[in-house]
């Protein structure tokens, strides 16, 4: 018979491999979860670009300012804190199961927010009217631990707006901005065009193939990314438009694409080094 501590290994080993089988597939299926909820929300607000955090179930009660009481809603089911491509850049977003009507709240920095047991208490400004008072909602949580995520998420969020708020007031765009979203696209491509594939300067755009040369050169005084080139922000602009930028996924997927760029080029330099020396030494 083989010894006992042989036989307690190979349980034990069995015991992890199916513990890490039901990891992996628990992960699988959150992430599938995931990506079917976001579809859903998709559906809702085409604007909706990723999830932020959610919590399983919640229930909707409604303050009674005449009867100072507590009123449930007829809004109860999962709860998403959405992140948006546009202005509201978050939205917090209860898909109902008892009715087609779902909860929709734009996180801006007049958001207000509290958490008094068992409740996430907030003043919704969306269901404010002129000369009204704005409606004060709470929100239930089946689970503690996702409520007091939920508030700590949110209430960063709103941090970090007021703060965006702030610096526009106290640093206003200069005049040439002619909107908030030229001001983003301007900039984003300010900053752009000073990235390169390398830190070499001697590194140069691919060149031009037969046929754009056939048709003739764009002067590249008329190109948009040479107006670019030469539009220039001051620091504190500059601050406000990465803050703003940040934020927005295009943005980022920009800036990533371009990442993925250099340590492509860097890799294929590396290559091509190694190749000579190979060759050298050979």
């Amino acid at each position: 018979a083989p010894p006992r501590y042989t036989v307690l290994s190979l349980t034990l080993s069995k015991v992890q491999d199916k513990n890490k089988h039901l990891t992996m597939a628990a992960t699988i299926d959150a992430d599938t979860r995931r990506k079917a909820n976001l579809r859903v929300l998709q559906r809702i607000d085409p604007n909706i670009v990723d999830l932020a955090i959610t919590a399983t179930h919640v229930v909707l009660y409604e303050f009674n300012n005449a009867k100072r009481t507590w009123e449930k809603k007829n809004v109860e089911g999962s709860l998403f804190v959405t992140k948006r491509s546009d202005a509201p850049r978050f939205k917090l977003i209860v898909l109902n199961r008892s009715s087609t009507e779902n909860l929709e709240v734009p996180i801006t920095a007049s958001f207000q927010m509290s958490v008094k047991d068992p409740y996430m208490i907030f003043r919704d400004s969306s269901a404010s009217k002129a000369g009204a008072d704005e409606t004060i909602r709470g929100i239930w949580f089946h689970d503690g631990s996702e409520r007091d995520q939920i508030a700590s998420y949110l209430e960063q969020v709103v941090k970090s707006l007021v703060k965006i708020e702030e610096m526009e007031r106290n640093h206003p765009p200069p005049p040439s901005f002619a909107s908030e979203e030229t001001a983003r696209q301007d900039a984003g491509a300010a900053l752009l065009s000073t990235l390169t594939l390398g830190s070499n300067n001697n590194e140069s755009a691919p060149a031009a193939t037969q046929q754009d040369q056939s048709r003739g050169a764009q002067p590249a005084s008329h190109s948009p990314l040479s107006t670019h080139q030469h539009l220039e922000l001051d620091k504190k602009s500059l601050q406000l438009s990465l803050l703003s930028l940040i934020q927005d996924e295009r943005f980022l997927d920009l800036i990533h694409a371009q990442y993925l760029k250099v340590v492509q080029t860097r890799a294929a330099r590396q290559q091509q080094s190694q190749q000579k020396d190979n060759g050298t030494s050979s």
